[in-house]
């Protein structure tokens, strides 16, 4: 499998002024699909997934709020919920017949989240090592932020302190090679973050994703969560990464426990694996959402 072959040569740009992305029409009569990446992503770091789909499938690619070409809230606090809602609203307008929402890490969690309050919007979701937070987790968050000390946190500290800018497109991806979140992606998802990830300021390229709001994000988390692993109704797919972080797999099994829609799988890799391994991914997915004689 080439680069070229995991590229996606017919999508068409959008934004509305608040959300944009990228997306590509296909048959009303099939599933499509939705994509939403994770925090500090951007959508198109899954195409390399979306490439080895059947090419007939309707794909749609939305950057969350303040990622990408999608506009950041005013707000100070990231509100999940509410950009679950924003992204529902924005699929309904795009597009109609059947979608699969696929969803990685924050990504996931929103996607169930929108799958929870629209029933009608998705007829079953992928969730790639979603970041499901404990009872536990969502209590020290909520309490972490009510006093503030959620920006003493080591993670939150780190992110903060992230480099944004650099002074080419070239070093830019030769510095993220060397970072070992990225040192496993393959090619073709990391020149997909550094192109659509980004932005060019004159000869400089600038992270979309600012690390103060990245951080903010790991500071905060999403309301009434197990309110919605409980309700949602569709199929529920969960990939945990075999490397993923432990309470990933947790909740999954809990999840799991409480919800006879809710299945879930371990898939080889890190938390990153979707765009590790994109074709293991992309193979996963059609095992899950296409028949074997469709596509």
């Amino acid at each position: 499998m080439t680069d070229s072959d995991m590229r996606i040569s017919d999508l068409t740009a959008w934004h509305d002024g608040e959300l944009g992305g990228y997306d590509r029409s296909g048959s009303e009569s099939e599933e499509g699909f939705h994509f939403l990446h994770g925090n500090g992503f951007c959508a198109r770091t899954l195409e390399p997934v979306a490439a080895l789909l059947p090419n007939d499938r309707r794909l749609l690619f939305t950057d969350a709020p303040g990622h990408g070409v999608s506009h950041k809230p005013d707000s100070i606090q990231p509100d999940w919920n509410a950009m679950a809602a924003t992204i529902a609203e924005s699929i309904i307008s795009r597009t109609s017949g059947p979608l699969v929402g696929v969803g990685h890490s924050m990504g996931g969690v929103m996607t169930l989240l929108m799958a929870a309050a629209q029933p009608n919007l998705f007829t079953r979701i992928i969730l790639l090592d979603p970041a499901l937070f404990s009872s536990e987790i969502l209590l020290t968050q909520r309490l972490l932020r009510k006093t503030g000390f959620w920006q003493r946190t080591k993670l939150v500290k780190a992110v903060q302190q992230r480099r944004r800018r650099w002074p080419s497109k070239d070093e830019l991806q030769s510095d993220l090679g060397r970072k070992s979140l990225y040192r496993s992606w393959h090619p073709s998802a990391l020149d997909a973050f550094v192109e659509f990830g980004t932005y060019s300021d004159g000869a400089e390229r600038v992270l979309s994703c600012d690390p103060f709001w990245e951080a903010s994000i790991f500071g905060s988390y999403p309301y009434q969560l197990w309110h919605s692993v409980r309700s949602v109704k569709c199929p529920v797919y969960i990939l945990v990464a075999e490397k993923s972080y432990p309470f990933i797999n947790r909740a999954a099994r809990r999840a799991a426990s409480i919800n006879r829609n809710v299945a879930w799988f371990e898939q080889p890799g890190t938390h990153c694996f979707p765009m590790e391994d994109p074709e293991a991914t992309a193979a996963f997915i059609k095992r899950l959402a296409i028949p074997a004689s469709g596509g």
